[in-house]
């Protein structure tokens, strides 16, 4: 598992002196938002097989990414449903609201790239950026809407090549 290393001090003006900045090592599972909600998805879709030639890198991205938020604040899942050939990946990009920016909870379906275990997609805001780290998706959003980081967990029991249904029961009278 990777750490990530905060350093949580302003740096002294050289030459001026001052306190030494303190180190905090941060784990990644700590970044992980549990309880962060995106949208339902009502209709079933499924997690194709990949091209041979492509099986091993697209096997590490495939799938449902959940838990994660943007800088903690912004919660989104990511379904990565088919890698092409020719490196094409398909996606379904949900968010929850992110009422700081007036931004309601949404899904869109998108078409990204996979080269070298880097995943980018263009959005009408800006460029998105994932990659594998260990047993994490990490994620940058660099856009209008600003620079935001993230750290997802893949949901473990999506089949491959099988449809899928996700969606949260709705309990009550």
């Amino acid at each position: 598992m990777r750490t990530f290393v905060a350093v949580l001090a302003v740096l002294a003006i050289a030459g001026c002196g001052g306190p030494e900045p303190k180190v905090v090592e941060v784990e990644e599972a700590d970044l992980l938002r549990p309880e962060c909600y995106t949208v339902d998805l009502f209709d079933p879709f499924t997690i194709q097989n990949p091209p041979a030639d492509m099986a091993q890198e697209a096997h590490q991205f495939l799938g449902v990414w959940k838990n994660g938020a943007w800088d903690g604040k912004w919660c989104h899942d990511l379904y990565i449903t088919r890698v092409g050939a020719d490196g094409s990946v398909d996606v379904l990009d949900a968010y929850g609201p992110f009422r700081a920016a007036g931004v309601e909870a949404t899904v869109f379906k998108r078409t990204g790239r996979l080269k070298d275990g880097v995943l980018t997609f263009h959005t009408r805001g800006g460029t998105v950026q994932y990659r594998r780290d260990g047993e994490y998706l990490v994620g940058t959003r660099k856009g209008t809407l600003g620079n935001f980081e993230i750290v997802m967990s893949r949901e473990d029991d999506v089949a491959i090549g099988e449809p899928v249904m996700l969606a949260r029961a709705v309990t009550g009278s």
